[in-house]
């Protein structure tokens, strides 16, 4: 009886933070690009094995009528030649003119850069577009390293329930595609 029961409150337990007991999260519905739209595009022409370059996401827009929680950001489908990783969210504020993307030494040179919101939960209210900026690191792992992303996945909490949605855009590391 005592083992069905911690069972059943397990069950609860899971099911009260909108994850099934496969822990999978929902398709979410509620973000935008920020006005981008498919159109957004972003690529590097001098692309160098080692080096890291940092892809800005698409800015966030919460189209609900409740407030979500910004959990997490991937790439979509990088190329096996890619080390991705880490995630960094910058805020407009800091830094005021955000380029759409940055390199290694960018981060060093410039202090706003440094201040990471991506540590906790990046709250946008309902309607509202974000003033935080995430942004994904790659790093070509062999020469030339040219290839090509489709876009952010983001995981978002909204009450109880955890959703991924994923925005596209075109993110290349490629000489002849530089945008």
């Amino acid at each position: 009886m005592r083992r069905s029961m911690l069972a059943a409150g397990a069950v609860m337990v899971v099911a009260g933070l909108g994850i099934g007991a496969s822990g999978a999260e929902a398709a979410g519905q509620a973000l935008a690009g920020g006005g981008e739209g498919s159109a957004y595009a972003l690529g590097f022409g001098q692309v160098t094995a080692g080096k890291g370059y940092w892809f800005t996401c698409p800015t966030l827009e919460n189209t609900s009528s409740v407030p979500i929680e910004v959990l997490d950001v991937e790439l979509i489908d990088p190329p096996a030649t890619w080390k991705t990783g880490p995630v960094r969210a910058v805020s407009l504020t800091d830094v005021g003119v955000l380029g759409l993307g940055a390199y290694d030494e960018t981060f060093a040179q410039e202090p706003g850069m440094n201040k990471d919101y991506s540590t906790k939960p990046v709250r946008i209210a309902p309607g509202e577009l974000s003033h935080i900026h995430y942004y994904l690191r790659v790093e070509p792992t062999t020469a030339p390293g040219t290839g090509r992303a489709e876009g952010c996945r983001f995981t978002y909490r909204s009450g109880q329930r955890v959703y991924v949605e994923d925005l596209e855009a075109d993110f290349s590391l490629d000489p002849k595609d530089a945008f």
